[in-house]
C-alpha cells in the first residue's frame, strides 16, 4: 500500500497528533464516564452520543472543484462488556463504536453536479481503565469521496489493526472494497510490527474517549500506530490546554436542558503527515457539581482533505452511563 494513496484521509482519523521524541510515563487514566470513576461495577451498561457535523467552505474556492456538504451526524456507542472472551482477550473492558454519515455533492471542470454520501465507521475493543485500556482490535470502514491533490478520490476500504495479549506486536490489514482496481493501485496490504517504546499506548480509534481520562490541565504524551503511514509514534498535544466557557443547548436523557455555560477545556493538535498548518481543535467538559457532562468531548473541528473547508462537530444528544432515557 502506498501511503500517499491514504494522505487525504488522514484529516478523518479521529485525533492527529504530533510527533514527540524520548521516553514517556504511563498515563494516569480515570474511567471518567461513570459519575463514580473509582467505584466500577463493568456489566452491561450503554452510553451514547450524538453529535451535529456542519461544513464551511473555504474562503478562496478552488478554480476546478466545488464541493457542498449537508448537515451530517457523528454517533458514538460505549458499551460495556463483563467479559472480553468473545474477543480473545481476558477480563472485563469495552467495545467503542463510532459512525460519521455526511451527504454532499460536487462538480469537477464542465461536469454535471455529482451526488454522495460518506461514511466513515469505526470499531475497536479495548480492556478497562485498570489495563490502561489497553486495545485488543480496531477496524475502520472508509467509504469516502474527496478531494485532494487537484483530483476527486472516492475510497471504499478497510483498515483493521489487532493487538496480542502482551500489546508487544500488532497485525494491520488493508483490505480495498472497490471494485475493478488495477493492482497499482489498490490499497490492499499486510503488515505485521513491533509495539517499541515505554508509556501507554492507545489504538487511534480510542484515543478520543481516552482523553475524557486524563487530567486535561496539562499535555499528555502516548504511543500510537499512524494509520496512513503505518508507522510507530510518540504522540502529544501540539499545544497545552487551556480552561474556557463553552454555551450550548442539548437534549440529555431525551430532555432537553436549554442553553447552557459548560466548565471545558480546549486544545489545538496538528498532524506531522499532513500539511502545515493543518489543525483539530477539541473542547471537553470539565467536572462540574451542576452539570454532570463526565468529560465528553463538546465539540470538534477539523480541515477537509486540501484544506478545502472546515467540519464542526457538536455535542447534540447524551444518555449517560447509569441514566435512564425518558
Amino acid at each position: 500500500m502506498k501511503a500517499k494513496h491514504l494522505a487525504p484521509l488522514a484529516l478523518l482519523l479521529p485525533l492527529s497528533l504530533l510527533a514527540a521524541c524520548g521516553g514517556n510515563p504511563e498515563l494516569d487514566l480515570h474511567a471518567n464516564w461513570y459519575s463514580d470513576p473509582v467505584h466500577v461495577n463493568i456489566q452491561s451498561d450503554l452510553e451514547e452520543l450524538s453529535y451535529e457535523v456542519t461544513y464551511t467552505p473555504p474562503t478562496r474556492k478552488d478554480p476546478l472543484a466545488s464541493f457542498t456538504y449537508e448537515t451530517g451526524t457523528y454517533t458514538t456507542s460505549l458499551q460495556e462488556r463483563s467479559s472480553l472472551a468473545a474477543y480473545g482477550a481476558k477480563g472485563t473492558g469495552y467495545t467503542y463504536h463510532t459512525e460519521l454519515k455526511i451527504a454532499g455533492s460536487y462538480t469537477y471542470g464542465n461536469n454535471a453536479e455529482e451526488s454522495f454520501e460518506n461514511s466513515v465507521v469505526s470499531d475497536v475493543v479495548l480492556m478497562n481503565v485498570d489495563n490502561m485500556l489497553q486495545p485488543v482490535r480496531s477496524e475502520k470502514r472508509y467509504k469516502v469521496t474527496t478531494y485532494y491533490a487537484g483530483a476527486v478520490q472516492t475510497y471504499d476500504y478497510t483498515y483493521t489493526a489487532t493487538y496480542n495479549e502482551k500489546l508487544s506486536e500488532t497485525e494491520i490489514t488493508v483490505k480495498d472494497l472497490r471494485e475493478n482496481v488495477k493492482e497499482e493501485d489498490s490499497l490492499n496490504a499486510f503488515k505485521k510490527m513491533k509495539l517499541k517504546g515505554s508509556g501507554t499506548f492507545l489504538d487511534n480509534e480510542e484515543i478520543l474517549l481516552a482523553l475524557r481520562c486524563l487530567d486535561l490541565s496539562a499535555a499528555s504524551t502516548f504511543r500510537t500506530v499512524n494509520p496512513v503511514t503505518r508507522e510507530r509514534m510518540n504522540v502529544t498535544m501540539a499545544t497545552t490546554p487551556k480552561n474556557v466557557k463553552y454555551t450550548g443547548s442539548f437534549t440529555v436523557e431525551g430532555t432537553q436542558t436549554g442553553e447552557l455555560g459548560l466548565d471545558a477545556v480546549s486544545f489545538s493538535i496538528g498532524y506531522t503527515a499532513s500539511k502545515s498548518g493543518l489543525t483539530q481543535s477539541l473542547v471537553y467538559a470539565l467536572p462540574s457539581a451542576e452539570h454532570d457532562f463526565r468529560n465528553v468531548l463538546l465539540e470538534m473541528t477539523t480541515t477537509a482533505p486540501d484544506g478545502a473547508g472546515m467540519f464542526t462537530y457538536k455535542l447534540k444528544e447524551l444518555n449517560l452511563f447509569g441514566n435512564k432515557k425518558n
